[in-house]
Order: C-alpha cells, then sequence, then structure tokens
C-alpha cells in the first residue's frame, strides 16, 4: 500500500490555511529517501513535510487533492492520469537531472509546473564514467577474477590498449559531456563530440573536435559515452544500425538513461565485437536485467550509481527542497530549472 502520513489531509478536496502540503515520493526499496529530514530543514516553517512511499502497483492510487508541492524521484513515474486527478499539486520538483518519468505535457495543461535539477553531481557522474573507462580498457573485472581463482600472472591482462592517443566520443556535450571531455584529454586522449544542439565554435574554445553526424563519430571512436537526456529524439539512440558502426573492439559506455542504448540489440552487437566491450551504470528496464547481459563476460555493470556520493546525494536533496521553498515564498527559482 502507499505509506502516506496519517495528517496528510486526503480525498478532500478543500482549500485551507495551514501550510502548503509538501510531498517527497520515493520507491520502496532501494529508495533514496529513508526521512525527509533534509527537507523538512530546508522548507522549514513554509510547508509541511512528509514522506510517501509508491509501491509500483499503487502509482494510480496516490490520494487526489492531497498535497500543494511533491519532490519526485525518478522511480515512481507520473502519468497524465494523475495530473487530471491531482489539481491542487502546484509543482512537482524531479529530484534528477531527467524528467521523462513526468508526463510534462499533461503536468503543463493541468497547470502545475515541473522542474528538474540538471546542476547537480556532474563530477560524480564524469568521475564515474571514466572510472568505468579505466576498469574495462585496463581490464581490472578480468584481472580480479584471475587473482580471485589463485592465478598471479601479469599476462591474463591480454589485449588491454595504451590509454594515451586514444579517441574518445562524447555523444552530448552538455554539462557531464563537457567534464568528461576535461578528464579525458588529461590522460593525452583526443576527444571529439557529437551535439547538434550545441554552439557552433564551441569546440575551438575547448580544444576538442566537432563530429556533425552521429555516424562519423561512432566510426572514429575507440571509446564512446552517452550523456544525453532520454525523449523521443534519443530513445534507442544507440540501435543495432547505430552499434554496427562502431569501431570493431570498441568500448560504449552509458551513464545516461539505459533506453538511449536498445539492449536487446546490444547482445548481437557484443557477438560480434562491435563494440567488444560495454560499460553501463544505466540499462533499459531496471533493475530487471537479462540474464545474459549480467553474466557477459565483457560487459560491466554499475546499478545506477554514478550519481551519488554522500555530497552529491545531500546537494540534490537540499536544492529540491530549496526549490519547493522558493516556489512557497514566491521568490526567484534557481534551485531547479523550469521545464514546464
Amino acid at each position: 500500500m502507499v505509506q502516506l502520513a496519517p495528517d496528510v489531509p486526503k480525498d478532500t478536496g478543500d482549500d485551507h490555511d495551514t501550510a502548503p502540503v509538501v510531498w517527497v515520493v520515493d520507491a520502496p526499496g532501494g529508495g533514496y529517501v529513508e526521512s525527509p529530514d533534509i527537507e523538512g530543514r530546508v522548507v522549514g516553517p513554509h510547508g509541511t513535510v512528509r514522506l510517501v512511499i509508491v509501491p509500483d502497483d499503487e502509482r494510480d492510487r496516490l490520494p487526489r487533492a492531497a498535497c500543494d508541492y511533491m519532490i519526485l524521484w525518478h522511480r515512481v513515474p507520473l502519468d497524465a492520469s494523475f495530473f487530471a486527478r491531482n489539481t491542487r499539486c502546484r509543482a512537482v520538483i524531479c529530484a534528477s537531472t531527467g524528467y521523462d518519468h513526468v508526463a510534462v505535457e499533461a503536468a503543463r495543461a493541468a497547470g502545475t509546473s515541473v522542474f528538474h535539477i540538471p546542476h547537480y553531481g556532474t563530477e560524480e557522474v564524469a568521475d564515474h564514467t571514466l572510472a568505468l573507462f579505466l576498469a574495462q580498457v585496463r581490464r581490472l573485472p578480468d584481472l580480479r577474477a584471475h587473482v580471485r581463482d589463485g592465478g598471479w600472472d601479469w599476462r591474463s591482462i591480454t589485449d588491454a590498449p595504451r590509454v594515451r592517443g586514444m579517441t574518445w566520443g562524447i555523444v552530448g556535450l552538455g554539462r557531464i559531456g563537457l567534464a568528461v571531455a576535461q578528464r579525458a584529454r588529461a590522460f593525452g586522449i583526443r576527444v571529439c563530440f557529437y551535439d547538434p544542439h550545441n554552439h557552433p565554435g564551441v569546440e575551438k574554445s575547448l580544444g576538442i573536435e566537432r563530429r556533425h553526424s552521429l555516424d562519423a563519430l561512432l566510426t572514429d571512436a575507440d571509446v564512446v559515452s552517452v550523456h544525453v537526456p532520454l525523449d523521443s529524439t534519443t530513445h534507442h539512440l544507440l540501435g543495432a544500425a547505430e552499434l554496427d558502426r562502431m569501431k570493431p573492439g570498441s568500448l560504449l559506455i552509458n551513464t545516461a538513461r539505459g533506453a538511449v542504448v536498445d539492449v536487446s540489440a546490444l547482445r548481437q552487437a557484443l557477438a560480434v565485437g562491435r563494440p567488444g566491450r560495454v560499460a553501463l551504470d544505466v540499462v533499459e528496464g531496471e533493475p530487471e536485467l537479462p540474464h545474459w547481459l549480467r553474466d557477459h563476460p565483457r560487459v560491466l555493470l554499475t546499478p545506477h550509481a554514478a550519481f551519488y556520493s554522500v555530497e552529491s546525494l545531500a546537494e540534490l536533496r537540499t536544492r529540491a527542497a530549496e526549490a519547493v521553498r522558493e516556489l512557497i515564498v514566491a521568490a526567484p527559482v534557481t534551485s531547479a530549472v523550469r521545464v514546464a
């Protein structure tokens, strides 16, 4: 059942003179918030903060007209029916960089503002991307397995390439893509990028190279990392045809959104070595994963953890709560970015 604090008004639909009700909405089992202590401290006397835990099969039972503001974690989607029956909700703050789990057009039609927080955790995701890169290129999973099985032979590293001089292709040169580019260049890696939305000439200021098509980037890069939001234009951006254009033996890294990479096409692509290795922090359909993917010897998986550090999680929760407070007191919203 939906776990809802008993003193949150439910199903009344009546206006009230008490402080605005703020929900922190999360999923059970591996959720992000155990207690809304940070949110309560930041919102302070301006609102009444409650944690609401919503199981997968209870999403359509969120009480009608029960909150004024919502801080929403990405494992709980809000579809059009939610906004049709919750017209009191003034704003949804997505505690994430992405907002593909919210029916944005339906929210706009219902008069509900939607915000996200793209400017947190940039360092962590970029660092994690580099960690996945080094782990795969230096064959750390293979070496660890070799030592764990009783071996101690450096030759088990087999075909590890030299990092300096490799070509790294970045798909999406936003905040995280830029941070990855800076880190990759420090290793002596040649960096190119594909991003049709970025300003012409940005490559000159960064000392990197632009590719004017995704195909050109895929055929040139030894390493491809993905840093794009998920929407209708990026869903399965890397499908069977695109994967087939990657260099033999190349490395694909995804720390963005799982559905950017067609996981069903990935199996055949790995079978022919295009790419040769994969490192994924996000997977289409997560947390349910195909058995072949979990067990594949050339796939390195981490459980959607790239965003995390002690500091980044606290920063994300604080920014989301600050955005709510700013909305309540009618101050300019500087802690989040409006999308609808």
